[in-house]
């Protein structure tokens, strides 16, 4: 976990804990997709996948997001798909030194932009800066806790700049206090990790949470990594621990079917770690580990260390693999920080080969450093990007893994590539090998050229060195432009246009006649226009692979507009300065010189200034020696009317307190004659609310609603609820439709293998009165065979649904049955619309070369029950022989589960003959279910 900030202050703080009710939503797994079209070309201009999933993540530890984007030309020439930022919440204080890293995993605020990494505005301009590169953005998300006030009694206490519609609301808090079993599920849910734990479990702040992640995938971002995922409860916790948390965050996340989501959940104690696979991916600490082993980290070399996941047999396309974390760099145990460049090299060569799992490169930083600054240049290694194109290039292959002794590592992938780790000294590689016959030039740093002739692969490759072995496809056309998009101010905007890997290449201005030119050349815009006029460049380049085609567009604009800037002091300064600029004309224009002009006071720690002319600047505020952003970073982004406080930037005033509305009602359609509707607010002196455009009607928090008695079906109601108080008001509309008619959901069940036949009890509270099926326990439901259950629910448009057999019951007491709203699929607490597939797949073993006497046969045995757990009285077959001596034999294997197996002759007898050497290993995968071996004599 990270290390936390101690402090001196202590505040005393009650904090209530309040069971709130919850229901489940059904959560889609994620697919990882690119956003769009243009960014699947994007990805595909770079050689990259389309599938976050299938790429690797760079993990851009304490850079600003305008580093981030400096440097996303180079990323993704270097092969990186993913780029995953440091928390993006503003933070308990506004320091950039580096060591206090730890600041950033003190939120104060669900929101974008801080004062170490940069602004709302700097975020969605690296977002959409990233998209055309096909890079994805990953954001990590600290939604377990927040800051606190200090160290001892303030441990779990939140810092005083905590948001106060969180600090405030006593039901936002589990208990004050911290973890002391680590083996007691309720404490790792429900008590802190040296911060103050938020109630996750809690609706109204579950919704907070939501809005923050909709609102940084509005700007561009394209998946999550949750820290401290192991601290936020699952469905089926026990104890009343329980929460809807994951399924009711993730199942109302915009975009979410092309969303990456991991989280953070260290194996050990109480860690449920394969119940949260099937919610989010999942980050894969014990194998990084045994990662850091293989590579001599702490132990002697051995790559065999390197072949299981050790995942509690967690599916590898469900993991995000890594050589080291921030945590194990910088945490207070320095548990990785002693390792070598090589040593890193080594073993992300060995994850970031590997079939299915995701695998993330951590930059460290350089020296103490300062927040917000780029990191070590290893990731620009040449071994370490041919590794990563080479991982781009295998996306959907399979994977077998072979060894020479404890020093060398052969991945192959299918049977288009290799990658050969050698950890020892100079070495002959002489192996068995699927790859196509050939001859293959390595792509890495050590060179030289390896044959595949006859199923067998050799080549010399030297000691510490890697091969990256398979036939890279020409890179299509790139294109850049060294000026950014959107509005520019002077008379003309000359804009240089670069290429990579083309032949030949053309622009046109606004559809005109296409210009020949070579990367390097400018082009000039705007000469003599008028203000608004927009210019589109579009640029076209080709080369034998193809041909790449970008558009960008272009306003001249008039710089007289008004600006003005209210910033919130830190306590320790006088009065700021502010120092404005604006960098997207030529020349870059600025307001007064450094340190800029004093603000003017409006109390309360506010300062304002208006910037005459200007429709847009970037504004740095100082005082003394301190400035905000600090030096070397950009000023914040600001049009219009913005307000700035702890490194986030308003549309208002956020020291006003809104107030907040809510109703106990989801919005859509309504079964029954009425719908009974209960409005609270808070923060609020008064409330009003209309009906379908009536006259304002005074109400009360708490106050009921009733709609739709006596109306005709199909009736739409808007409800619009105002609440004010002495400076500002809130409204919120909702929208429900009375229903035209019922419907029949059947439902389906997997059911637990100890029990007997379910029951199904159904209800739905939604109508006045509430409307049960059958009483408890329910009907029981019809077996359909493999483990499922039916039944059908007649007449109904909705109802919550709960299971049991003989005493046991899911969800468990005082819980709220699985939403159905249509038919429906129900197995290990996931709602699905559509049957699962079958979690096992036939995978067809061929063993090649395997000579047999008279009466023999070959089997396969291994080490799981599928295989006879190494009894060769259960072992499977026999194989057929079709063309003898090859033999092959098809087994149904569970998909992700690691094996080792070896091929056996038996004859009527009962003799066996073992193979051979050592045993064969393999990941059972959907995707690549085939498995070629010789047999060892």
């Amino acid at each position: 976990m990270k290390r936390r900030a101690r402090s001196l202050w202590s505040i005393v703080l009650f904090v209530a804990l309040l069971l709130q009710t919850f229901g489940l939503t059904a959560v889609p797994q994620n697919n990882a997709l690119a956003a769009n079209d243009s960014s699947v070309q994007a990805a595909a201009d770079y050689g990259l996948p389309s599938k976050t999933s299938d790429g690797v993540i760079f993990h851009a530890w304490n850079w600003s997001f305008d580093n981030i984007t400096r440097n996303l030309p180079a990323l993704a020439a270097a092969g990186f798909k993913s780029v995953q930022t440091s928390p993006v919440q503003p933070t308990k204080e506004g320091s950039t030194d580096g060591s206090k890293w730890w600041l950033l995993y003190q939120p104060t605020h669900f929101s974008v932009g801080n004062t170490q990494l940069g602004s709302r505005d700097q975020f969605k301009k690296m977002c959409d800066e990233a998209q055309k590169y096909g890079i994805s953005i990953i954001v990590d998300v600290v939604a377990n806790h927040t800051s606190n006030a200090g160290g001892g009694s303030s441990t779990y206490i939140p810092g005083t700049n905590v948001d106060p519609a969180i600090r405030n609301n006593p039901y936002f808090w589990h208990e004050a206090r911290g973890v002391e079993n680590w083996n007691d599920r309720w404490q790792v849910t429900q008590w802190g990790i040296g911060l103050p734990d938020l109630n996750t479990s809690n609706q109204e702040l579950q919704n907070m949470i939501i809005n923050f992640l909709n609102d940084a995938i509005s700007l561009g971002a394209d998946g999550f990594r949750f820290d401290a995922a192991k601290h936020i409860e699952l469905p089926d916790d026990p104890n009343g621990s329980a929460s809807n948390f994951w399924p009711r965050v993730l199942g109302s996340l915009n975009n979410k079917n092309n969303l990456y989501i991991y989280g953070e959940v260290l194996q050990g104690g109480a860690d449920r770690f394969a119940a949260y696979a099937n919610y989010i991916n999942l980050a894969a600490p014990t194998y990084g580990h045994n990662v850091r082993n293989a590579v001599g980290f702490g132990s002697a070399i051995n790559v065999n260390s390197a072949t299981s996941f050790n995942a509690n047999d967690v599916n590898p396309s469900k993991l995000v693999t890594w050589v080291e974390s921030h945590d194990t760099y910088a945490n207070d145990s320095k548990e990785t920080t002693g390792m070598n460049d090589w040593q890193i090299k080594m073993g992300w060569s060995i994850i970031a080969a590997r079939a299915q799992t995701t695998s993330l490169f951590f930059d460290r930083p350089v020296g103490g450093g300062t927040l917000g600054q780029v990191g070590s240049t290893l990731w620009q290694d040449s071994d370490v990007t041919a590794v990563n194109k080479f991982h781009n290039a295998m996306a959907g292959q399979g994977e077998y893994l072979r060894t020479q002794g404890n020093q060398i590592m052969l991945i192959e992938r299918g049977t288009k590539g290799m990658t050969i780790v050698n950890l020892g000294g100079d070495t002959y590689i002489n192996s068995n090998t699927n790859l196509a016959s050939g001859t293959y030039i390595n792509q890495a740093s050590g060179g030289g050229t390896f044959t595949v002739s006859g199923g067998k692969i050799t080549g010399n490759l030297g000691g510490g060195k890697i091969a990256v072995l398979y036939e890279a496809a020409t890179p299509t056309p790139t294109i850049s432009i060294n000026v950014a998009e959107g509005s520019f101010y002077t008379d003309t905007l000359a804009v240089k246009m670069t290429l990579s890997n083309a032949d030949s290449a053309s622009y046109s201005v606004n559809n005109a006649t296409e210009t020949v030119f070579r990367s390097g050349d400018t082009v000039t815009l705007g000469a003599g226009a008028s203000f608004g006029t927009s210019f589109v460049l579009k640029i076209k380049a080709n080369n034998s692979a193809g041909q790449t085609v970008k558009t960008y567009t272009f306003v001249k604009d008039d710089a007289n507009a008004a600006l003005k800037v209210h910033y919130y002091k830190p306590s320790s300064w006088s009065t700021p300065n502010i120092y404005y600029y604006d960098a997207t004309v030529t020349p870059k224009k600025e307001g007064a010189a450094w340190p800029g002009t004093a603000m003017t006071s409006e109390g309360d720690n506010w300062y304002s200034y208006s910037i005459s002319g200007w429709r847009q600047a970037k504004v740095i505020f100082n005082s003394g020696s301190n400035q905000i952003p600090g030096a070397e970073q950009e000023g914040y982004s600001i049009s219009g009317e913005k307000w700035i406080k702890d490194g986030a930037i308003y549309s208002q005033n956020p020291d006003v307190v809104r107030p907040t509305i809510s109703i106990d009602q989801p919005e859509g359609t309504f079964s029954g004659d009425s719908l009974g509707v209960t409005v609270t607010y808070q923060n609020a002196n008064n409330a009003t609310y209309t009906l379908n455009g009536s006259a304002a009607v005074p109400i009360t928090s708490g106050q009921k609603i009733t709609i739709g008695a006596g109306d005709a079906a199909g009736t739409v109601y808007s409800l619009v609820v105002v609440a004010a108080n002495a400076k500002t008001s809130t409204t919120a509309t909702y929208t429900f439709t009375k229903q035209t008619s019922s419907k029949d959901i059947t439902v389906h069940y997997y059911k637990p293998s100890s029990w007997g036949t379910p029951n199904i009890y159904y209800y739905d509270e939604t109508v006045t009165p509430k409307k049960e099926g059958a009483a408890w326990p329910g009907v029981a439901m019809t077996n359909e065979g493999g483990g499922w259950y039916s039944y059908k629910i007649s007449g109904w448009n909705q109802a919550k649904v709960i299971f049991n057999s003989n005493g046991q019951q899911i969800p468990v007491s005082e819980q709220p049955g699985y939403l159905v709203t249509q038919n429906s699929w129900i197995k290990d607490g996931i709602v699905a619309g559509q049957q699962p597939e079958s979690s096992t797949v036939p995978v067809t073993f061929t063993i090649k070369d395997a000579s047999t006497n008279l009466g023999q046969k070959l089997y396969i045995s291994g080490n799981i029950a599928e295989l006879g757990n190494w009894d060769p009285a259960k072992a499977i077959g026999p194989a057929s022989n079709p063309n003898h001596p090859d033999w092959t034999i098809t087994i149904n294997l569970p998909v992700g589960k690691s094996i080792q197996f070896k091929a056996i002759k038996k004859d009527g007898s009962g003799n066996v003959v073992w193979e051979g050497g050592d045993n064969h290993t393999y990941t059972v995968s959907a995707s690549s279910p085939a498995v070629d071996l010789y047999f060892h004599n």
